[in-house]
């Protein structure tokens, strides 16, 4: 279970429940994801970031109805690439099946998201042949931030994953230090 967290002009695509009750607690280790739109170019995405760790899927921003899908589908891609084994890739997908949507939350996540948007467009502006969108992710898995403790994403995202199973069955996954 988990919370998909999207920006005001995503959420009214979505036409959530205003009398909807707090989600349930996340399951999955990379915790809930913020979705926010940018512009790069002509291309219009999805920027989808873990709350947890800060790792970032980017998508076209058409079909959103099936966003959670397509989340998923990039994060086994983006995984596979950062060399996760496949028993704690196929865990957090199992995870992910479940999920509500709700809007944003996290301004300090929200910031981060500003800087990773910054490295899209530029990423994005310096690609003649199209985007290699392997490439594009494996640049932000490279992205540190203060958040992260100076330590690129991608690592604190496969540490996260490889952690052991916490005792207690639904323990939400934890966050790194330095997070609010």
């Amino acid at each position: 279970m988990y919370t998909l967290r999207l920006t005001r002009t995503i959420l009214a695509a979505f036409d959530p429940d205003p009398e909807a009750s707090a989600p349930p607690s996340t399951t999955t280790r990379l915790g809930d994801w913020q979705v926010q739109p940018i512009q790069a170019g002509r291309r219009a995405l999805l920027l989808c970031t873990s709350e947890t760790t800060l790792l970032t899927v980017v998508l076209p921003a058409d079909a959103l109805d099936a966003l959670p899908q397509r989340l998923a589908i990039g994060l086994v891609a983006l995984l596979r690439g950062l060399d996760v084994p496949e028993p704690a890739i196929a865990a957090e997908i199992d995870q992910m099946a479940d999920g509500v949507v709700r809007p944003t939350r996290s301004r300090t996540t929200l910031g981060a998201m500003r800087g990773l948007a910054t490295v899209v467009r530029r990423e994005i502006a310096a690609s003649r042949r199209g985007v290699d969108v392997a490439a594009l992710h494996r640049t932000l898995a490279g992205y540190r931030s203060r958040l992260t403790g100076g330590r690129p994403v991608g690592d604190l995202a496969r540490d996260q994953l490889m952690q052991p199973v916490a005792a207690s069955p639904g323990t939400a996954a934890r966050r790194p230090r330095g997070r609010e």
